[in-house]
């Protein structure tokens, strides 16, 4: 555990470095784009055509609309690396009339109990114990909502205000904001469609550093440069789907699917369509619905190329398994899913609960 979290505390402070100065946006605030809720990532997040309520705040604002229910309340906790990583959500959501839903919010990945070891050795290269100490690395990101109707027949838009805070013990700090913006169009209980355009105009993190004189002349030594403060940029991502669904058996039954995209422009990515500029990065979920009582969920997402030993080319994706449980206002959600192409050590089990209802009269 020790040599794994000193690990941990040199790649972060790297990864936070590199990202500051270089300012690639394809690689910031990357914990931004892990997602909420076990049902929408037991269907490979395909789901901004069709989600509804609280989530929808982070996927699709425009969603909130659809809530059914007054005010809904939601937990999610999701470890990843073997328990040494975790990621919260929490938020909740009010429907203040027929035309009008706020939501709020909170998501955080953080490691703790992370070993500086930076002073370990001392001037005559003799282990100090009585030098190590601990700290904590933790990423937040508050996000607040608001859905209307646009209008237009069937047609609902929203949009996401979002504020960041991220730091690492007390060496460097960040803090951002950033905006979403999204449409859903549901002209039947039959198939929707809808747009999600994420950091609409760009999602900009500040960092700061505070290094003591011993961390920069252990930065020196080690032939590395000393980090300078600077800002990361996310650009926008434009996210579009359509959903439908068949019900049967007197409606008991229901079978949806949803098919979405990612559009950046960023340059070329490694997705199933990859342009000089524009990449398109597809996602398809399935569900199956018995009576509103049990939800069962699959979907497959990350079409990514990657060279086999042999140098031949190969196209793999990332697929994803959950379910749901609905004992009357509350709802248990499970996803069963993989943190990047790690291979099998990296799935991960999330789980999150759900509560709605409505003022009693």
């Amino acid at each position: 555990m020790f040599s794994i979290k000193s690990f941990f505390f040199s790649l972060l402070l790297c990864t936070s470095f590199v990202q500051a100065q270089d300012f690639n946006p394809k690689y910031a605030n990357e914990f931004l784009n892990l997602g909420v809720g076990a049902a929408a990532l037991g269907t490979g997040a395909a789901v901004v055509a069709d989600v509804s309520g609280l989530e929808a705040g982070y996927w699709n604002p425009a969603g909130l609309l659809q809530q059914t229910q007054t005010t809904e309340v939601a937990l999610m906790h999701a470890s990843y690396f073997g328990g040494l990583a975790a990621f919260d959500h929490m938020g909740v959501s009010r429907k203040i009339n027929e035309q009008n839903v706020v939501a709020l919010n909170l998501i955080r990945l953080g490691i703790d109990n992370i070993y500086n070891t930076t002073q370990l050795i001392d001037n005559q290269g003799n282990l100090d114990y009585s030098q190590l100490q601990t700290f904590n690395s933790a990423d937040y990101a508050l996000i607040g909502s608001f859905a209307k109707p646009t209008g237009v027949e069937h047609l609902s838009m929203g949009v996401s205000a979002k504020l960041i805070y991220r730091h690492i013990g007390n060496f460097a700090k960040a803090f951002g904001f950033g905006f979403d913006a999204g449409l859903q169009y549901r002209p039947s209980k039959f198939w929707s469609a809808g747009l999600n355009l994420h950091d609409a105009t760009s999602t900009f993190s500040a960092w700061t550093y505070n290094l003591s004189p011993e961390m920069q002349a252990t930065f020196l030594q080690t032939n590395n440069e000393l980090p300078q403060n600077g800002v990361e940029q996310m650009l926008p991502r434009l996210v579009g789907g359509i959903a439908g669904q068949l019900p049967f058996k007197n409606g008991k039954y229901q079978l949806g699917s949803q098919l979405n995209f990612e559009l950046t422009a960023d340059g070329p990515r490694n997705t199933l369509v990859s342009g000089s500029v524009f990449s398109v990065d597809p996602r398809a979920g399935l569900f199956f619905n018995y009576d509103n009582k049990l939800i069962l969920r699959t979907g497959v997402s990350q079409f990514q190329y990657y060279l086999d030993f042999d140098q031949t080319k190969k196209l793999s994706l990332q697929p994803h398994l959950g379910a749901g449980v609905v004992f009357q206002n509350w709802t248990i959600d499970y996803a069963f899913t993989r943190l990047g192409l790690g291979g099998e050590g990296y799935f991960t089990h999330l789980f999150s609960l759900k509560w709605a209802f409505s003022k009693r009269n």
